[in-house]
């Protein structure tokens, strides 16, 4: 690999174009201005260093152990690269410009070579602390039992060979990768939403709620004519659902995979749909609840009055015995004035039935 890529460089073709010089590096080159390798390479050590440590949110630069992997590859790929710059400068073969350019603007070999060591030393932490993904976790957990297996045929090879100090070094190595193994069992995988959510999932939700209605008011109207104002609520929806895409594409992560950026997707789409679910049927239950509720207070108050009026001796046995002593009054003295007006009132109501 190396040495075929620097051999590359030596023989007739000295005299190679810079573009053909440029394919043989392991890194492409010229780097896009704007990309996630640009920034990466040509960051300052604590602008990197500062990246990754916020890595632990969901707007961090590469929060999962997947994408610091890539990230990683990255950063050895211009390791090669830089190797094979300093062959060729030791052996006083001139840099291209753009290739030269690049060589200065990374900081060279030293520079890259610490973030890398940073890189790996986070993600060693994140093993550790059990933040993978099932799909992490099994294919880690794969790769250090294929390890074992490896470092316990080569230490029992050692031994049966007599040779101490290469059998302790491999006991050294064994002990190490049986713990990473210990350590990555004792955590639960977790699910890939849970530890990263998507970057802008709040303006996401906010989106999908202003959809709910709309969606409601499609299917309702499905088989009848649409009022003006149904049609131009209606012609909203495609331009929400758009705004939506277009929010989910902006939180894939730097150097998120396709199949990784779309389980995520996926997942937080089902989230809220389970959500909206729930507080629909949270609601109707509400509802009944309610009304339930006001029925018994209404039944409670009745049951208060009658009581009150099936009391012996209470308020309705007084107030009926005050309304006898009124018609017996009134009684008297309509007797009693015995004028000719009441004798035409009685002459008139009997004609009336």
């Amino acid at each position: 690999g190396r040495e075929e890529t620097l051999g590359a460089h030596d023989g007739d073709d000295e005299d190679s174009s810079s573009d053909n010089l440029k394919r043989r590096y392991p890194l492409e080159l010229p780097l896009t201005e704007g990309t996630p390798e640009h920034t990466v390479l040509l960051a300052s050590e604590d602008t990197f260093r500062n990246m990754i440590d916020s890595s632990s949110s969901s707007s961090g630069m590469c929060p999962s152990w997947t994408e610091k992997k890539t990230c990683q590859q990255l950063l050895q790929n211009a390791l090669d690269t830089l190797l094979i710059m300093d062959g060729l400068l030791l052996r006083g073969t001139p840099l291209s410009d753009p290739d030269q350019e690049f060589y200065d603007a990374v900081g060279g070999t030293p520079a890259v070579q610490s973030k890398h060591d940073h890189l790996k030393r986070c993600m060693q932490t994140q093993v550790e602390e059990g933040k993978l993904t099932p799909s992490e976790r099994q294919k880690l957990l794969k790769q250090v039992s294929e390890r074992i297996d490896h470092l316990n045929d080569e230490l029992q090879a050692a031994l049966s060979q007599s040779r101490e100090k290469k059998a302790h070094v491999l006991k050294l190595q064994l002990e190490k990768a049986k713990t990473r193994q210990s350590a990555m069992e004792a955590h639960p995988a977790r699910s890939p939403l849970e530890l990263y959510p998507l970057k802008y999932q709040s303006k996401i939700q906010l989106l999908r709620k202003k959809l709910q209605p709309l969606k409601k008011l499609e299917q309702s109207a499905k088989g009848r004519l649409l009022t003006v104002k149904e049609t131009r609520e209606l012609s909203a929806m495609d331009e929400i659902e758009e705004e939506i895409r277009e929010w989910e594409r902006k939180s894939r992560g730097w150097f998120e995979g396709e199949e990784e950026f779309e389980t995520r997707v996926e997942l937080a789409r089902a989230k809220f749909a389970s959500s909206s679910s729930s507080s629909n049927k949270g609601a109707k239950s509400s509802g009944n609840g309610g009304a339930a509720k006001t029925i018994g207070a209404g039944k409670k108050s009745n049951a208060g009055m009658t009581t009150n009026w099936l009391t012996p001796g209470g308020l309705a046995a007084k107030q009926a015995a005050l309304g006898k002593k009124a018609a017996a009054s009134k009684t008297k003295k309509t007797n009693g004035g015995g004028g000719v007006f009441a004798a035409m009132m009685l002459d008139s109501d009997s004609d009336s039935d």
